[in-house]
């Protein structure tokens, strides 16, 4: 991710996080490991039978989301591929751990994207999914006090099929787009309630890049 406040800061995962801000010529590490650090993941070599499968997807607890804030500097928003979700207030010299505060999130589950608002810090959308171990449901979180708290908005009763994006309209916040596997979504209210947008957009995967 690029800071949004100095082009020439850059932030990397591995299962740390790293920052340059030279424009990549040197680095250092920012915070401890955010992942689970599970050994039992780490073991892409026994994969594949008589051949190694060394693809790279066998081996996970790696970060995968890392968003930082555009309103303060210090905040920086991280998600993990085995169900950490991870904030630091004071640009990575603390990290706290927020997990456990999501209600109904599968454990070890895949954080693909965290979405920061651009007009309140303690704002943030978290997109969950688990469908690589079978689970088609929608999980998507939101908090409005820098994570102390959350609530799940998205869930099987909404739609059908999992989450893979979501994005906040920059003037009107209330306006929410959610990319799913089954097509995309549209809120009024903040996620309170989803509307299917079908005019003329297929149900097709729908994803963001940052």
């Amino acid at each position: 991710a690029q800071d949004p406040f100095d082009s020439k800061t850059i932030y990397y995962g591995s299962q740390f996080v790293h920052v340059s801000r030279d424009n990549g010529d040197s680095w250092e590490v920012i915070s401890p490991d955010l992942t689970t650090n599970d050994t039992s993941k780490q073991k892409q070599l026994l994969s594949g039978g008589l051949t190694f499968d060394v693809t790279g997807a066998e081996n996970y607890t790696t970060l995968t989301a890392i968003t930082p804030s555009t309103i303060d500097s210090n905040v920086i928003w991280v998600g993990s591929d085995d169900g950490r979700l991870s904030i630091t207030k004071d640009g990575g010299e603390t990290w706290n751990s927020l997990e456990n505060k999501l209600p109904g999130m599968p454990k070890g589950a895949w954080i693909p994207q965290i979405h920061a608002s651009n007009r309140d810090k303690n704002e943030a959308f978290v997109v969950v999914n688990d469908y690589r171990r079978n689970n088609w449901d929608p999980f998507l979180y939101h908090t409005r006090n820098g994570g102390k708290s959350w609530k799940r908005i998205a869930s099987p009763k909404d739609f059908h099929g999992y989450c893979l994006s979501i994005v906040q309209d920059p003037v009107v916040p209330d306006l929410v787009f959610l990319g799913t596997e089954n097509g995309l979504y549209v809120s009024f209210d903040r996620g309170l309630n989803w509307n299917h947008w079908n005019n003329g957009y297929p149900n097709v995967s729908t994803m963001r890049s940052e």
